[in-house]
């Protein structure tokens, strides 16, 4: 039997998850335990969260934390990032956001000598949408690059990504493995409770990143032809306020509902009662939402600006690919599906099988095996 390994876990967002970071987390790192291996992570703190906790056999240590444009930031001292390496005596560390805590870390790593992976979840257009950042997008890129050209590994979760990552400059080995759904039996899922109007899902920030107001003229247009129609808008961010504000200059108060943030246990039954699930996103790598849609066999419409879009959709298959830069082609699709509910049935199921290639076990499985790798003498992953 291989031995356990000690991994040490690195990300401004855990637990509780706000993002589709801290969600995968909470997912690979228990399952990592249950193989064995010894897990910690290194987060932020929030006001009365202790130092250090457990949970689900994973060991939470919380380090200074600032709050700035909406985002917790962890501001680890390099002494104390060695407090917690000489207790945790991690194997390898694995980077999941960039920010000053990436760079605290790195140091540290690199002066005991460890190997260190990162995942690139998303790229610096993500990261400086706030108007402030704006102008150290092209900083915020460099960074990216030179920090992961000094990891063993990059682990990119779509492979166009990949792709795109070396084309960008960086020359450190990459290794596609998708995200993971978190979701277990989706059958045994009670359904939110619904109109009978054909019902159509958003879930996740309320950025402006995620091109909101794309969705909302669209299904504007689409009243006009299904004047029941009903959409399910679950998650918070800056935009709120501003897409409510739409929705009254639209007309459309009586037929949006903004859900508000939602657990898993809540969102599953909204994924499991809506009709088709929409990513509107302008900058997306690879779109957890929609990979969690498609295990409720959803059928799903995407833009093409996802990185990931054709991995994850076949067009007219399991669901569309439209241009954000046109409200009508998202209109059309809404139509198509609303008019005819055996098309939905088809690609719904289309998702569902394609939803299998995220099974936790598999994508564990493949991260298991890029650490052993990259471990093993002469090793990259």
């Amino acid at each position: 039997m291989a031995p356990a390994l000690s991994i040490c876990m690195v990300s401004d967002d855990f637990l509780p998850a706000m993002t589709g970071v801290g969600t995968h987390l909470k997912l690979v790192g228990p399952e990592l335990v249950r193989r064995g291996h010894r897990v910690c992570v290194i987060t932020t703190r929030r006001s009365g969260e202790p130092e250090v906790e457990q949970w689900e056999g994973v060991t939470i240590y919380r380090v200074f934390t600032l709050k700035a444009y909406g985002f917790y930031q962890a501001l680890p001292s390099t002494a104390k990032v060695r407090d917690i390496f000489r207790v945790a005596k991690p194997d390898l560390v694995h980077h999941h956001y960039v920010g000053f805590m990436m760079r605290q870390v790195c140091t540290v790593a690199e002066s005991l000598k460890l190997r260190q992976v990162s995942t690139y979840h998303f790229g610096p257009e993500v990261l400086t949408q706030p108007l402030p950042m704006r102008p150290f997008r092209g900083l915020i890129r460099h960074l990216m690059k030179s920090f992961n050209n000094r990891f063993d590994l990059v682990i990119a979760p779509s492979k166009n990504l990949a792709v795109q990552i070396a084309r960008e400059g960086v020359h450190t080995p990459v290794r596609y493995i998708t995200n993971p759904v978190v979701f277990g039996d989706s059958a045994s899922v009670v359904p939110a409770d619904r109109t009978a109007g054909f019902t159509v899902l958003y879930a996740g920030r309320l950025g402006p990143e995620k091109n909101i107001g794309y969705l909302l003229k669209a299904f504007s247009a689409l009243l006009k032809s299904e004047p029941h129609a009903v959409l399910w808008i679950a998650g918070r961010g800056p935009e709120g306020p501003g897409l409510e504000s739409l929705c009254r200059q639209l007309g459309l108060t009586g037929s949006v509902k903004f859900l508000g943030f939602l657990d898993h246990p809540a969102l599953a039954r909204y994924y499991a009662a809506c009709d088709v699930f929409v990513l509107p996103s302008l900058l997306e790598t690879q779109g957890l939402v929609v990979m969690e849609a498609m295990w409720f066999g959803r059928t799903v419409i995407v833009t093409k600006a996802i990185v990931s879009a054709e991995e994850l959709v076949e067009q007219g298959v399991n669901g569309y690919i439209v241009d954000p830069d046109s409200v009508t082609d998202l209109t059309q699709r809404l139509c198509i599906l609303a008019a005819e509910p055996a098309l939905r049935t088809a690609q719904g199921e289309a998702s569902r099988l394609r939803a299998n290639a995220y099974r936790p076990e598999l994508v564990v499985a493949g991260l298991e095996s890029a650490y052993r790798n990259l471990l093993s003498p002469g090793g990259c992953g």
